[in-house]
């Protein structure tokens, strides 16, 4: 089984997790809950399991995106929550993603002249360029206190030079539409949440 094929299960896994808030239930129910989920994820709909219908809409899913959502799951069977430090970690490594893709997705639709995507190819002149960009992401996020995001921009770099997904180009390892919109609702929720949160703080005013 390709990594792209495994990716659409974890997109389907990943979801239902949310779906059902796994995280934060029991001990038991989350057992059943991933076995429930792994079941799902098997049992053929008009001859197909479902997370191969997901794969038709979503295409192959970057490394990096399949390291998070591998993450997420493992996190929700096993009720661990992020810290506030891991928090700020992922919130960082959302911003560089959601940076890159403002940038990336114009220039490959056509929308200038520049087309940085043939630089993902390893047999491209300027394929060092693509490296130095994440080499130059993965540092700083390092520097931030981010060691553990810049680890899995590593691991998906390395990932790479094995050749797991069909695809040869470099960026596919790293960028995809729907990491960059996952990264952009993840920091739109974790404003949203830190709005709750102060207003709650501010004291109520006294009525006369």
């Amino acid at each position: 089984m390709s990594a792209g094929i495994i990716s659409s299960f974890l997109v389907w896994a990943a979801l239902l997790a949310l779906i059902l808030q796994l995280k934060k239930r029991p001990l038991r129910v989350r057992i059943l809950g991933a076995v429930a989920i792994a079941l799902s994820a098997i049992i053929p709909v008009s001859g197909l399991p479902v997370p191969l219908y997901i794969r038709a809409i979503t295409g192959d899913l970057s490394i990096l995106t399949q390291l998070l959502l591998a993450i997420y799951i493992i996190n929700s069977i096993t009720g661990i929550h992020s810290t506030p430090a891991r928090k700020t970690a992922y919130q960082r490594l959302c911003f560089f993603i959601l940076f890159t893709g403002l940038w990336f997705y114009p220039t490959t639709l056509g929308l200038t002249l520049f087309d940085p995507y043939r630089y993902g190819y390893i047999t491209d002149p300027m394929h060092a360029i693509t490296l130095a960009y994440f080499f130059l992401g993965t540092l700083t996020l390092f520097f931030l206190k981010g060691s553990w995001t810049s680890s899995l921009l590593c691991l998906a770099t390395i990932s790479f030079y094995f050749g797991p997904l069909e695809s040869t180009n470099y960026w596919d390892y790293m960028i995809d539409p729907v990491l960059t919109i996952g990264a952009l609702i993840y920091l739109l929720a974790g404003a949203a949440a830190t709005s709750r949160a102060d207003s709650g703080k501010q004291p109520s005013r006294i009525h006369i």
